[in-house]
């Protein structure tokens, strides 16, 4: 693990879209769902964990969603990937060439709802992505990045960007 790379993943203090903005980033969301969900509608979706999936009856279905994030995410950072590791005092990062059984185990992980909080970032793409519990994860998409490429990429999947 090394700190190079680090640069691909600010923290800012505020996550407005004011203040990701000035750090050159647009906000958007990949996601099972096509728009954002109330407070309410959360509270009642069986697919937002997967604990909450196996409680309702659906896990069968909730992996198979699984699924599709995990081709989007293969087909997204197979050309190179930076991956956040270590703690919020002293963060790392890994560097993947391709799709290695490292890059794999790590975002199998994250779709399966088994790690949290995890933060990739493919520079092919000038995007950066950060791991969410409710089948929506965020994107950060710099200047550059080609939002239509990302989109149909996540429509091919059965998945939609929205923001």
């Amino acid at each position: 693990m090394t700190t190079k790379g680090i640069e691909h993943f600010p923290q800012p203090e505020d996550w407005t879209d004011e203040a990701l903005k000035q750090i050159g980033y647009r906000r958007f969301a990949i996601s099972i769902f096509d728009y954002w969900l109330t407070q309410d509608e959360w509270l009642r979706n069986p697919f937002v964990s997967l604990e909450r999936a196996r409680a309702n009856g659906v896990a069968p279905t909730f992996r198979e969603q699984s699924s599709r994030f995990r081709n989007f995410y293969h087909n997204i950072l197979s050309d190179g990937a930076f991956r956040l590791t270590g703690s919020k005092l002293k963060p790392q990062v890994a560097w993947h060439a391709g799709w290695d059984r490292r890059l794999k185990k790590a975002v199998t992980a994250m779709v399966e709802d088994r790690s949290w909080g995890s933060e990739f970032y493919a520079p092919a793409s000038h995007a950066r992505f950060i791991s969410a519990d409710d089948r929506t994860d965020t994107v950060l998409l710099e200047d550059g990045a080609d939002e239509q490429a990302i989109r149909k990429l996540a429509a091919s999947q059965g998945l939609h960007l929205i923001g």
